[in-house]
């Protein structure tokens, strides 16, 4: 950096700092206190454009970060729970695991793995309670390939189904009694369920004589473990057990009634899963992670969108500040350019000192609120934990992250800056006209 911007920037920050306390210690005979000539001191009319300015970035830098948190929790939240693609075959024949693994691998080059699964429609009866539940049949095998469901279980651990013998079959003992679960936060709440306690689940089946009529089947489960899927609707009807249990409880001849397949990218999932349509075609049917939330990740990139120049609005306020602030300082320091001009400065090194003031406000301003943003982030994931920030019911999330997303604070930093920058230029331009003459007339 060469001794002339050195010596600019040293003249901004004075200039900057030392504004209210210069000027109104010149009529007292020059007489500032130390903490006013150690330059430490903004006049108040600078320290409130900053604190403004502050909090539109901050207000900002959060909003932004909030949507960013939304869009990966829903994101995280879906795929660790659905997979990457699902996969269901049409029709009564049935492939073998290995033959339909086979024909999905052939399909995608960025095949990762896959998971058998069948899914069963109950109903949860006890403390004088019922609610409609989905009975999820897994293999534990290979469902962590795909899934992480394990990572998810915040009581208990993570078994389903019935003990095995080393051999394979089941003890003697095990015949009767219940087949570990694991089940929502929400439905484990509304019916007051611990790990270890038994619950019931009834599954209706059309009855084989008369089609109108139902014979109901009753299982019996031993809560394992308690999961927060991060979802709250699939919280609140979930059952996981295992895909032999699920098989027995809906008397499937069929080894699965789907397949969950995980990829090397997420993003890819949409185009993947139109690739494997085509191959297997339409007896089988196809869907991607974000196939029935697209509408939903579409509104949220709107918002994000509408959300930034809402709260735009904030820093450009800010800004009006910052311009009026640079402006009465060039009215109180006429005689200060003056004497800069006598000395050889041109109307271009004052017009650049007074950019750079601004330059410096942006700058000042911009990392107090991003620092206050992170502040504010950090209290909002406090509040989540402390108290119902969110209804579940309308935002259908429980708790929402916080993501900092480096391409959005970098457009907050540019925007900011570039704002305060701007509104420095009609200052500089006002102080770069001035007559050093008329400057030095009243010395």
């Amino acid at each position: 950096m060469s001794d002339r911007v050195k010596l600019r920037l040293w003249l901004a920050a004075r200039f900057l700092s030392h504004g209210a306390t210069a000027a109104g210690a010149k009529g007292d005979g020059e007489r500032l206190s130390w903490w006013a000539r150690s330059g430490l001191r903004f006049g108040l009319p600078a320290t409130l454009s900053i604190v403004g300015l502050a909090i539109g970035v901050a207000s900002l830098t959060v909003a932004m970060a909030v949507v960013s948190g939304f869009e990966s929790t829903l994101k995280s939240a879906l795929i660790d729970v659905f997979g990457h693609i699902l996969v269901v075959k049409r029709g009564e024949d049935q492939l073998s695991l290995p033959q339909a693994t086979r024909r999905i691998k052939e399909a995608l080059p960025d095949f990762v793995s896959v998971t058998p699964f069948i899914t069963l429609e109950a109903i949860v009866v006890g403390k004088q309670k019922l609610t409609g539940v989905v009975i999820q049949g897994i293999d534990p095998a290979t469902v962590e390939s795909v899934l992480s469901l394990k990572a998810r279980v915040i009581r208990g651990e993570f078994v389903v189904g019935r003990e095995r013998r080393s051999g394979g079959s089941r003890p003697e003992s095990s015949a009767q009694s219940p087949a570990k679960a694991l089940v929502g936060k929400a439905l484990a709440r509304r019916f007051d369920l611990q790990v270890g306690q038994t619950f019931r689940a009834v599954l209706p089946k059309p009855s084989a004589q008369d089609t109108a009529s139902f014979v109901s089947t009753i299982a019996t489960f031993e809560v394992s473990g308690i999961i927060d899927f991060g979802k709250a609707d699939y919280d609140e009807r979930t059952v996981v057990t295992s895909l032999e249990e699920a098989r027995a409880l809906g008397n499937l001849s069929v080894p699965f009634t789907g397949l969950r397949v995980r990829l090397k990218e997420a993003d890819r999932a949409s185009q993947a899963a139109l690739d494997l349509t085509r191959a297997l075609g339409t007896s089988w049917w196809v869907m991607d992670w974000s196939e029935g939330n697209r509408n939903f990740f579409r509104a949220i990139k709107y918002e994000r969108v509408a959300i930034f120049f809402v709260i735009l609005i904030m820093v450009i306020a800010a800004s009006f500040n910052v311009a009026s602030n640079i402006f009465i300082g060039v009215l109180r320091r006429t005689s200060e350019i003056s004497i800069l001009r006598a000395l050889g400065f041109s109307k271009k090194d004052i017009a650049s000192l007074f950019r750079l003031q601004g330059l410096l406000f942006g700058v000042i301003g911009v990392a107090t609120g991003l620092l206050l943003g992170v502040v504010l982030a950090a209290l909002f994931v406090w509040a989540q934990g402390a108290f119902q920030l969110l209804p579940a019911e309308v935002y259908k999330l429980n708790k929402i992250g916080v993501e900092f997303s480096v391409l959005d604070v970098f457009i907050v930093v540019v925007t900011a800056i570039s704002i305060c920058v701007l509104a420095s230029l009609s200052p500089a331009a006002r102080a770069a006209q001035l007559d050093p003459v008329e400057g030095l007339r009243h010395e």
